[in-house]
């Protein structure tokens, strides 16, 4: 391998943009896998986060991206960049701004111009990487000819900042002072936990930083993880549904936040797309269906191959929200006091895979409130049988999570659906206080199965800071309590949960 370190690529404005270049030995042109960040493109992975043991860490190895030493040695290039302003590129830190998208589309032409490359050119990466890899599809490099976006995200409102137009200080925050900080290398920046508390509706600097998904047209990989309820998930299955690709192809596993883009699968996928798509071979993604989906079956998982999302025999019910039951049946009218827990038990084998959406009915003395909603599956003992976090068992999520802020329950009536609600996050609409309200609250997509005698509670929360700090949305100054609040059921109020059900 040949590694050529702090090569400045000039962006169109003149900064400099500082890469390294890994090519297998030898002259002759080889396809490029580039990345772009700023963490660092020269932090060692265990200098970085000792916590993961994954087969990649060679003395190459960098958190999130693809492995050189791997790469190389089945005929590419890696080529990893610090983004404006950390690292060793210049200019200003203004992190998931326009200048990132338009350096990173500098950089892989300057990949897909050199001599030593075929003029085939990829995006790859986990999370940040991904993320990077979705916006500057939508700017449409000439040579970017393929993407694989592995946990990334679309929307930088909806996914990653204002979940339910509820600020996600847990995540943005830590991420800010761990990740991006320490690779400061300038006083001219913009400070992002200080632009999010700025902003409670989404305005043009939040549209700027959201990918038009109707110009992501190249071959695209997309691989989301259920247990990603906090960042990821969303992102990337609205992103293969949205994508304008003609190739395009949705995973979604399980596990850590970072083992599956190493595990043997995970690499043998994204060598067949790559071969595919940068090496010409026709064949290399014959028989991978379109969407691929590991079902969670207890503790365990079961792959199944789809061909479309959601899933064409899903059967829509609606689970009505009775006193402290989930039923099939509709109730009688009746209210319960805000939080509360609703339970349902399998008389059946009972599979819920794709999106989930709550019709909540609530009032309220005052004009605003937050809900934090969840669902979480139990045993027939009473046993929680938790989801795969971001650092796999040791961090267990609930199997779905649904936010919403009251005043921002307005819907477009034209990208909404009874199973994924759209707000607008455009309008602040206050409660008028002691009047039933509905909320429509869209949960992030899910994969469960309930065996005979097992329960499935949901759970309507006042907050969450009883999970791992960085899923938490706790800022002192971005709270709506809804503390006292009134759940209304039955009649003229039916509140209700819509699941997908999927038949054996």
């Amino acid at each position: 391998m040949q590694v050529h370190r702090d090569v400045v690529v000039k962006a169109r404005d003149g900064v400099s943009i500082s890469v390294d270049v890994f090519r297998p030995d030898g002259a002759a042109p080889v396809p490029v896998i580039a990345s772009m960040s700023p963490y660092g493109k020269d932090v060692h992975w265990p200098d970085r986060y000792p916590l993961y043991e994954v087969a990649d860490q060679s003395e190459h190895a960098v958190w999130e991206t693809p492995d050189p030493q791997w790469w190389t040695d089945r005929g590419y290039a890696v080529v990893r960049a610090d983004a404006r302003g950390t690292g060793k590129s210049a200019g200003r830190l203004d992190v998931n701004g326009p200048k990132d998208a338009e350096d990173f589309y500098d950089v892989i032409e300057w990949c897909g111009t050199r001599p030593w490359s075929t003029g085939k050119v990829a995006s790859s990466g986990i999370s940040w990487y991904a993320v990077m890899g979705w916006r500057v599809a939508a700017l449409q490099p000439p040579h970017l000819a393929a993407v694989v976006a592995w946990e990334g995200l679309t929307d930088w409102y909806r996914d990653a900042c204002k979940q339910g137009g509820i600020y996600a200080n847990g995540g943005n925050e830590a991420w800010w002072h761990s990740q991006v900080e320490p690779q400061r290398n300038t006083d001219d920046f913009a400070n992002l936990p200080d632009e999010l508390r700025a902003r409670e509706l989404l305005d043009d600097w939040y549209r700027e930083r959201t990918v038009d998904l109707d110009r992501v047209t190249v071959p695209l990989l997309s691989a989301g993880n259920w247990g990603s309820i906090h960042l990821h998930l969303r992102g990337n299955i609205e992103g293969w549904l949205g994508a304008a690709s003609e190739h395009k192809w949705l995973t979604v596993h399980t596990g850590s936040h970072i083992d599956p883009y190493y595990t043997g699968w995970g690499k043998r996928l994204q060598l067949r797309f790559l071969d595919r798509f940068l090496k010409g071979d026709e064949t290399a993604m014959d028989g991978v269906p379109p969407v691929r989906l590991a079902i969670r079956r207890g503790h365990d998982v079961e792959w199944r191959d789809e061909r479309e999302w959601p899933l064409a025999r899903t059967r829509w019910r609606e689970l009505h929200l009775a006193g402290k039951a989930l039923a099939w049946e509709k109730p009688e009218p009746g209210t319960t006091s805000y939080p509360a827990t609703f339970e349902f038990e399998a008389a059946e084998r009972l599979e819920l895979t794709g999106p989930v959406a709550l019709r909540l009915w609530i009032s309220h003395e005052a004009d605003d409130l937050d809900v934090f909603a969840r669902l979480e599956h139990h045993d027939a003992d009473g046993t929680r049988i938790p989801a795969l976090g971001p650092h796999g068992a040791l961090t267990p999520v609930p199997m779905a999570v649904g936010w919403l802020r009251a005043s921002h329950r307005k819907l477009d009536p034209e990208r909404s659906t009874p199973y994924r609600p759209w707000h607008t996050h455009d309008e602040i609409q206050p409660l008028q206080p002691g009047t039933p309200t509905l909320l429509e609250i869209e949960f992030w997509p899910t994969s469960l199965t309930l065996e005979p005698g097992q329960r499935l509670r949901l759970q309507l929360l006042a907050g969450d800071d009883d999970l791992n700090p960085r899923l938490a949305h706790n800022h002192p100054g971005d709270r709506k309590s809804a503390e006292g609040a009134t759940i209304h059921f039955g009649g003229e109020h039916p509140s209700h949960l819509l699941v997908p059900v999927i038949p054996e």
